[in-house]
């Protein structure tokens, strides 16, 4: 994948636009794209060539037809060369069932999901619950969830307690019955009353009454919808063949089902004519009162299991009624279930590419609350997405809610929100790497409603697919600030940082270029902490201004360099050598007098470091951390690549090195980035928790505090606190 022909023409929000878009020396490119003009336009052209529904491509607004040719290596694109990622979709989830399972089980665990999604539709008709309903926007699984809380399990997928059902003892048939019409929530607060409770205590012990006057009936043994158990047995049976008989209390003798049902109706005249019931139903006299006044009329036998007390048994003998009436279902499933269930405990979860995504989410985002899977084994055989369990932490308390009940407290930032989206983008992504085919990433916004801190921990992500030959990013936009971090952290080549302009009608992409916003508070009182935060910003002015060669070494950029990076002369540059380069370059005429000129620039830089404590939240004090986080991290990583005998590999470009360590750290020197690359080979051969530490460096201390850039809003946004845990954690390494 070399090169990409684009010609569009009423795209969406885009009238017209060609480039090429030439990937043969760097596998990713950026485009700054100001908000409105082509971004979204583009992403949604790319996401309809995705779903194979370019045909849906056209002018939204005034319905002109579009007309779309992209072309790879001289190829038409097909569906499977792209991948969209877009800024943020609330509704979507991953289909994450290739990261559970292995292939050999994947086919036997879909009959086992299709069989419950067979049960669970004969129990939606009979029980009158929705699978899943939507309401206000939002998806809730209904029948499932209320089985389960209604049998109290603690494993929230049917598959893991079909045992626990099967060993369920039924006290009641009541397959004809509606749960919802039972447990509306307007019913249950009228059965609830006072009134309506009083009424059924009172029945009960009519009822007893009509129970002694039937000689083959006992209160607690032989009732009434004991006498219907009976019946369905008998005549499923076919008992009343060959002149069997049924003997009632050792005299009444019952030949046939008509007699059985004659007894039957008997029984339910005499608990109809009970004043107590007449009272009850008197009370239903509203629509969803009727409707249950139509339960009670048909199936007396349920009224006394409307006493609080007895709710929770009609409850479970509701589920059991329903799956007893579907009980060739209920028994396929287990039969499934069953002999897929050892191989299911074999998984390891562990080893699973879905696990080794969400490690790479939790261990590089920086997020309010930490998260896990609720239902690891239940993702894998119950659900076709996995619970997300949200721990948030107050002083010593902890507090953990699931998905369902985040969503319903609505209490997620946007930033969170769109974390959880970057979460399911992870899990495609590590899908695509599994088919080891060539990708194209359309990247649309992707850190948007980010903090800074996360949005460099996105730069990360997207500098490791950056590596892979298989991806080729093309990073859109409308934030210049993460633009240009982006194409400084990728280290990527002038020609690959593009611009979207338009005159009205086409769209142009061209190469960027960087405007200065200088900072003027410091120059006005230079004492030594803000001299020493003004070093990033005289040497961007070097560097984009003619250099003059003030520090008499032939080229005052890389002499300040030697202040931001570690250099071989870094730890020897004095206050009195940099003052020329104030003057002559930002008109900084003298130091304030506590700038001693003969003290070294790091020496200081170090000392006002250690003295800034949390209460320091002003601009400056984040830089000189940065910027000391910096020296100490490269002084480290330098100190043990010298130290390491082994061999070493890099990247230049898409060009794979090795040699020596002495080797690699001189093509470092002449790489842009070289904290990033100190850090590549650091890796090679460091220790884990160094290495997690010097992560954090890479994190944290961001490119345009030390190159090419004068927005320093990124380090505005970071935490005092974390950098002053950082640097002392880096001191001690």
């Amino acid at each position: 994948m070399e090169k990409i022909n684009v010609d569009l023409q009423n795209c969406f929000g885009i009238q017209e636009m060609h480039h090429e878009f030439d990937f043969h020396g760097d596998n990713i490119i950026a485009i700054y794209a100001r908000n409105g003009l082509m971004k979204t336009s583009f992403a949604k052209t790319f996401q309809k060539i995705q779903a194979n529904k370019t045909d849906d491509i056209c002018d939204a607004i005034f319905g002109d037809a579009g007309n779309m040719t992209v072309k790879i290596d001289d190829r038409d694109i097909v569906s499977d060369d792209v991948f969209v990622i877009k800024s943020f979709e609330s509704s979507y989830e991953s289909d994450i069932t290739t990261l559970l399972v292995k292939d050999t089980i994947k086919e036997r665990l879909s009959d086992v999901l299709k069989a419950r999604d067979k049960l669970f539709k004969a129990l939606e008709k009979t029980s009158g619950l929705k699978i899943k309903k939507t309401a206000g926007g939002k998806a809730t699984y209904e029948l499932e969830t209320a089985l389960i809380e209604d049998f109290g399990f603690t494993e929230t997928s049917i598959l893991l307690n079909l045992d626990a059902l099967i060993a369920e003892e039924r006290v009641l048939y009541c397959g004809k019955v509606s749960y919802s019409t039972i447990f509306d929530a307007t019913v249950m607060k009228k059965i609830k009353s006072h009134e309506f409770q009083t009424q059924i205590q009172a029945f009960i012990s009519s009822s007893d009454r009509v129970y002694e006057s039937f000689a083959y009936l006992e209160k607690g043994q032989l009732t009434l919808p004991k006498l219907k158990d009976i019946r369905k047995s008998l005549e499923k049976d076919c008992f009343f063949v060959r002149s069997n008989q049924l003997v009632l209390a050792g005299t009444e003798t019952v030949s046939d089902m008509n007699e059985l049902e004659n007894k039957i109706s008997e029984i339910e005249t005499a608990i109809r004519q009970v004043p107590e019931l007449q009272a009850i139903e008197s009370m239903l006299n509203d629509a969803k009162g009727m409707s249950l006044k139509d339960e009670i009329e048909t199936h007396p036998e349920i009224v006394e299991f409307l006493a609080l007390d007895k709710l929770p048994v009609l409850r479970k003998a509701l589920w059991l009624s329903y799956i007893s009436d579907n009980q060739r279902l209920f028994d396929d499933l287990c039969e499934k279930y069953g002999a897929l269930s050892d191989e299911i405990d074999a998984v390891d979860l562990d080893d699973t590419p879905w696990k080794q995504a969400l490690d790479i989410f939790n261990k590089r985002f920086s997020i309010p609350y930490s998260m896990e899977i609720s239902n690891l084994k239940g993702a894998i055989i119950g659900e076709s997405i996995p619970r997300i369990e949200f721990s948030f932490k107050k002083g010593d308390r902890t507090v953990k809610i699931d998905r369902a009940k985040l969503d319903e407290l609505d209490t997620l930032s946007q930033g969170e929100k769109r974390a959880l989206y970057l979460l399911n983008i992870i899990f495609d992504i590590e899908q695509i790497r599994k088919t080891h085919r060539e990708k194209l990433l359309i990247i649309d916004d992707i850190a948007d409603s980010f903090d800074y801190k996360n949005k460099y921990a996105i730069i990360e992500y997207l500098y490791e697919l950056a590596q892979e030959d298989q991806f080729y990013l093309l990073v859109l936009s409308h934030n210049f600030d993460f633009y240009r971090t982006v194409s400084s952290r990728l280290n990527l080549k002038r020609e690959n940082k593009l611009t979207a302009n338009t005159d009205g009608i086409i769209i142009s992409i061209t190469q960027e270029h960087y405007q200065n916003q200088p900072f003027e508070q410091w120059k006005q009182n230079p004492n030594k902490k803000n001299v020493l935060a003004l070093i990033p910003f005289v040497r961007n002015l070097v560097e984009f201004g003619q250099d003059r060669n003030v520090s008499q070494t032939g080229d005052d950029y890389l002499f300040l360099t030697a202040l931001l990076h570690e250099k071989s002369n870094s730890h020897q540059i004095t206050f009195g050598q940099i003052l020329p380069l104030y003057l002559s370059y930002d008109g900084v005429t003298a130091f304030h007098e506590e700038v001693q000129l003969g003290d070294l620039v790091l020496g200081s830089l170090y000392n006002v470091c250690d003295a800034i404590t949390a209460t320091d939240t002003r601009l400056e004090n984040k830089i000189v951390l940065a910027m000391a986080i910096r020296h100490k991290a490269e002084e480290y990583m330098i100190r043990q690549i010298n130290q390491y005998q082994g061999r070493m590999i890099w990247r230049n470009g898409r060009q794979n090195c090795s040699g020596s360590s002495s080797e690699f750290l001189v093509a470092m020197s002449n790489m842009t980035n070289q904290t990033r690359e100190l850090l590549n080979g650091y890796k090679q051969f460091g220790v884990d928790n160094s290495v997690a530490i010097l992560n954090e460096v890479n994190i944290m201390t961001p490119e345009n505090i030390h190159l090419n850039s004068f927005m320093y809003e990124p380090i505005l946004d970071m935490d005092i606190l974390e950098l002053l845990d950082l640097y002392d954690r880096i001191k001690s390494l």
